[in-house]
């Protein structure tokens, strides 16, 4: 009948829609990409190999004016499941990020009706220095984790020479193209917001991801914000932002096997 026909109808158009995203490209999460540790590959360990494994504690927090932390805040985690905050605010900047890295309007308008259907689960260790983020999404499910590290594994304070940053560890990554990218992370803010970086990709003309997540103040640890940036190498071009807002699943356990 046409009622039993009509939920294969959408379905199919679903199914459409999420192929020509994956032929596209489109970023469907705050990192557009599928990313699995390169074997054998080397890394760049900056903090000496035997790390301190307890937590800091809210005293050594406030004492020690850090730029940088490898571990989180004691009453920081970022751990949960997560559903996207899919509202007509999200829709249109998402559409302006789009539209910066180059999509056309009728690609753009795909992604916008499929975005709603983006998850994570996030899963936070080792006092914060591991970040584990399952991202689920139209396109398919990716999954990585983010090591930081800073204080107290070295010094990192402001008065640092210009024009040098910080030896952070960084670990070579392979994306779903099999192109390799250096990812680093930290903790900022004094533990409260987690800043990551995957160097070196070639998307989009080529360029750096930069991605900042932190509960929202005041959601009372419901909200999980990712404020994501694509740094172009060209620098002609603008950078492009967009702003990720999840809610809370609490009826997930956000178990992650």
């Amino acid at each position: 009948t046409i009622n039993e026909a009509r939920p294969q109808l959408q379905t199919t158009k679903s199914m459409i829609g999420a192929e020509l995203l994956r032929e596209q490209e489109v970023p469907l999460s705050e990192v557009p990409m599928e990313v699995k540790e390169k074997k054998g590959a080397q890394t760049d360990k900056a903090p000496p190999a035997q790390h301190r494994l307890g937590p800091l504690s809210e005293e050594e927090m406030g004492a020690h004016k850090h730029e940088r932390w490898a571990m989180s805040a004691p009453n920081i985690d970022l751990s949960g499941s997560w559903n996207l905050i899919a509202d007509d605010a999200f829709k249109a900047e998402y559409d302006t990020y789009l539209k910066q890295l180059g999509f056309n309007r009728i690609t753009r308008g795909v992604a916008c009706s499929l975005i709603g259907r983006t998850t994570e689960i996030t899963r936070q260790s080792d006092g914060g220095r591991e970040l584990y983020v399952k991202g689920v999404n139209p396109k398919g499910t990716w999954e990585r984790t983010l090591t930081a590290s800073g204080y107290p594994d070295f010094e990192t304070h402001s008065e640092r020479k210009a024009g040098r940053d910080y030896k952070h560890m960084r670990r070579s990554i392979l994306t779903a193209d099999s192109e390799s990218v250096n990812a680093e992370a930290w903790w900022e803010k004094l533990g409260t917001r987690h800043r990551s970086w995957l160097r070196g990709a070639k998307k989009y003309g080529g360029g750096d991801f930069e991605s900042i997540r932190y509960l929202e103040e005041g959601s009372g640890g419901n909200v999980l914000v990712c404020e994501s940036s694509f740094h172009p190498r060209d620098e002609t071009k603008k950078k492009a932002e967009v702003t990720w807002r999840y809610q809370r699943d609490t009826v997930s356990t956000g178990v992650v096997s």
